[in-house]
């Protein structure tokens, strides 16, 4: 077998344990994940999914093992504005009053916290010109830059979807990660965020989505991985879509007992 070299990985997780409150969610994950490509996260509700995710942006820490992410970790990989996160809709407050393009500013505020100077601890509209262009780009690569001026709570659920992948974009990152992000979306929405999705991994970036949309996953996954509170199997979409797959990693979560996790 032939292993990539170090600089290849885009995720490197060692004995990763995570819970809730003394309640596992998520136990000895073992995983590598290779950069310039598409992996999906698929696996039954209550898995730890989506505390995966979490782990990758720091937003929860382990409660054991080793991570990493681009080859730093998490904590470095922060700092250099690597990872980019899309939530699901639940985890955003859309009645605050916020426009699309500040939403989409908000993706420029550790680059230009980097930069440094004055206008780094200035609100979003007043951080220079080179980012608000960044962030008009960001909102042309998946067409809602006509909502610029539009307030976040009156989109639609593919609209909302769409902003908060253009902050994203905005932030420059190597690794993106989206937690359900063709949920609640209409086709054209979708179809949008999944072409400009295979364009961000065609450019040498890496994309990480939790999904429990399985054909979309058949049609534009690079790599699988199914987690059932471990990881069940990683594979190409033919492997891990295949029934034997799908019932190893579906059924684990349902045979055991305890647990937390989403």
């Amino acid at each position: 077998m032939i292993h990539a070299k170090p600089e290849q990985w885009v995720v490197e997780a060692d004995g990763i344990a995570a819970d809730y409150s003394g309640l596992i969610a998520l136990e000895d994950i073992d995983l590598q994940l290779r950069t310039a490509q598409l992996t999906a996260i698929i696996g039954p509700n209550g898995a730890g999914k989506s505390t995966l995710l979490k782990l990758l942006t720091g937003m929860k820490k382990p409660l054991r093992g080793s991570l990493k992410v681009c080859n730093m970790d998490i904590h470095a990989a922060r700092r250099a504005n690597a990872v980019a996160y899309v939530p699901q809709e639940t985890a955003i407050d859309w009645d605050f009053p916020i426009s699309v393009r500040d939403v989409v500013l908000t993706g420029r505020y550790g680059r230009s916290r980097q930069a440094g100077g004055w206008r780094a601890w200035l609100p979003p509209r007043f951080i220079g010109s080179d980012h608000h262009e960044k962030a008009l780009a960001a909102m042309a690569a998946v067409q809602v830059a006509d909502l610029a001026d539009r307030p976040i709570g009156a989109l639609s659920g593919g609209q909302k979807k769409r902003v908060f992948i253009a902050r994203s974009i905005a932030q420059e990152a190597e690794l993106m990660l989206l937690d359900e992000p063709l949920a609640g979306v209409d086709r054209r929405s979708e179809r949008i965020i999944i072409d400009y999705l295979k364009e961000f991994v065609r450019s040498g970036k890496s994309v990480l989505m939790v999904t429990h949309d399985l054909p979309t996953v058949r049609d534009c996954a690079d790599w699988v991985v199914l987690v059932s509170r471990t990881i069940a199997g990683v594979g190409s979409p033919e492997e891990m879509l295949s029934p034997e797959a799908l019932e190893k990693g579906y059924h684990r979560i349902e045979r055991s007992k305890g647990g937390s996790g989403c």
